[in-house]
């Protein structure tokens, strides 16, 4: 009779995870310093580029005499962290989908005497690390940006990092607890489950904004101070005291003003809170990981059903392109639209930028001048750019390389790898056309902008759907991954980090040509009128943009 193994906990996984970090950093190293400083570098230039917008935007809110330690901001500081936990518990639960029922190192583990609750946990860290990444890139310079503005003390420096290491835990768990739930009880129906979860959301999400442009309707308010208690009102529910999103915001304004033991009491609760939540997600993982995994790939095949081909007549909309390239172009839009990770993580930011584009039609068009919003519709049209370009590194750039092994069966296909191409681009061209130009229209519309404006908006949003996707399908054939079959890592590696920067070179560059001068000399003004020898300086500058992009 043989002993039970004896059960090191997650101290092992934890010194796994960290000599895969060591390994990493290493091979990062052995590439050269050009992939460090390039990450380096992007990643620093939107940090600062938020930490410049912020610090501006504590600044007029001083000069409007509102107090940055009142209740105001402290709402508006919840609001904030409420929307972040919403977003990280939607990643959270399709990142950790993939790390837990598609990744070879969580099948291997499972193979061998290790609990479920213990693969479930160090699958849990890396997922989680992953998707808190993006919070920390855009909440640090909004922070640093709120304690330099109010002038905070040390206290405030001291227990910002610990706010953001504990903060991502309690949302991230209950994703994971949604995607083994999803799993377990759905596996034929996640999609559609997961489907209906978003419709909900985002219905709840058109309801509540529709309430409250409708109490701020014309007349529905006598005075200024009444609108601004019914704006208020309207967002209070996120200051629920139950909410760990709460907790993180009053901690943060307590720590500022320097008081001691509040801000430790909402650090406390804030991990008193996560670390339940976590073990309540290791202990259904315990329960139902297993059993979903061998649910999910005992399914049998049944008849297909063709749900959903009125989407797939899309492709047949794109000219210039023949019939083998067109085949390719469905076999990659079929790929996307199957894989809720994909489209999941661009809808999110779809649904966020409506949501803020809609605000912009009761808040500023009438309240606040044209030098205003004139500036506001170009930072608008910078905001879509930048997640095109994100957009295209991340889902466009690894699509050759994933065909993998497969590639040389398209290279038996009577078609010159130019054409694979073509339809690579073909692709992003039109869910960057679909993503880009309704948006734009809109916060045009919403902001009040002449029609001249909106028509330049739409040009330089084609320009950059065009040169974004030639970009990122040109260099992912440049530097492709074929032994990488995660889409992520691919993107983050030495062609994915390349293909980012100079998408940022090509963003503000087609911009500056094409849409800022008219936003110069319409400014200089101060009314809005566009002097008729403007376009005189614009034209040869957008028939030069328009010259990059096609």
């Amino acid at each position: 009779m043989t002993n039970p193994l004896p059960d090191a906990g997650l101290g092992v996984f934890l010194l796994l995870r960290l000599r895969q970090a060591r390994h990493q950093a290493t091979a990062l190293r052995g590439e050269g310093m050009v992939k460090v400083a390039s990450i380096v570098v992007s990643c620093g230039c939107v940090a600062i580029f938020a930490f410049v917008v912020a610090l501006i935007g504590f600044h007029f809110l001083q000069k409007q005499k509102l107090p940055l330690g009142g209740d105001i901001i402290g709402l508006l500081l919840d609001m904030f962290f409420f929307t972040l936990s919403g977003l990280l518990v939607f990643s959270g639960g399709l990142i950790l989908y993939g790390s837990l029922y598609d990744s070879q190192e969580a099948a291997f583990l499972l193979s061998k005497p290790v609990p479920d609750d213990r693969v479930y946990a160090h699958q849990f860290v890396g997922s989680l690390a992953v998707s808190s990444a993006a919070f920390v890139l855009l909440a640090l310079p909004l922070l640093l940006a709120y304690g330099i503005s109010l002038g905070a003390g040390w206290l405030y420096y001291l227990l910002m990092p610990l706010f953001f290491l504990l903060f991502p835990l309690a949302p991230a768990s209950l994703g994971g607890i949604v995607c083994l739930g999803l799993v377990r009880w759905m596996p034929n129906r996640r999609k559609e489950a997961l489907i209906a979860i978003i419709v909900f959301v985002i219905l709840a999400g058109l309801v509540w904004l529709g309430a409250g442009l409708w109490r701020l309707r014309p007349g529905a308010n006598s005075s200024d101070d009444e609108a601004l208690n019914e704006v208020l009102g309207h967002v209070r529910f996120a200051s629920a005291k139950i909410l760990p999103s709460h907790w993180t915001g009053r901690g943060l304004r307590h720590a500022a003003r320097g008081e001691f033991e509040p801000a430790f009491r909402y650090l406390a609760m804030l991990f008193s809170a996560g670390t339940a939540m976590f073990c309540l997600s290791a202990w259904v993982a315990s329960l139902w990981y297993r059993i979903g995994l061998d649910r999910l790939s005992q399914r049998g095949r049944k008849a297909f059903k063709q749900r959903f081909v009125w989407m797939d007549r899309l492709p047949n909309l794109v000219p210039g392109i023949g019939p083998a390239e067109r085949a390719l172009l469905l076999k990659d839009f079929r790929t996307f639209r199957r894989d809720p990770r994909q489209w999941g993580q661009m809808l999110v930011f779809l649904v966020l930028l409506g949501f803020y584009f809609s605000s912009l039609r009761r808040m500023f068009p009438g309240d606040i001048g044209w030098v205003f919003r004139n500036g506001l519709s170009l930072m608008n049209l910078m905001v879509v750019g930048m997640l095109l370009c994100a957009s295209c590194g991340r889902f466009i750039f690894p699509l050759i390389s994933l065909e993998g092994k497969r590639v040389w069966l398209l290279g038996l296909t009577p078609l010159p790898r130019w054409a694979w191409l073509r339809g690579k681009m073909a692709f992003s061209v039109i869910l960057c056309i679909l993503f880009a130009l309704p948006l734009l229209l809109y916060s045009d519309i919403s902001l009040g902008m002449p029609p001249t404006l909106v028509l330049l908006h739409q040009f330089a949003g084609l320009c950059l759907a065009f040169g974004l996707s030639a970009l990122s399908a040109g260099l992912g054939a440049v530097w492709p991954n074929f032994r990488e079959k995660d889409p992520s890592k691919i993107a983050v590696g030495y062609g994915g980090t390349l293909s980012l920067i100079l998408g940022l070179a090509y963003l503000l560059g087609l911009v500056g040509l094409v849409a800022a001068p008219w936003h110069i000399l319409a400014g200089l003004g101060g009314n809005g009128q566009f002097p008729w020898w403007g376009w005189l300086i614009i034209s040869p500058t957008a028939l030069l943009g328009a010259g990059l992009a096609f």
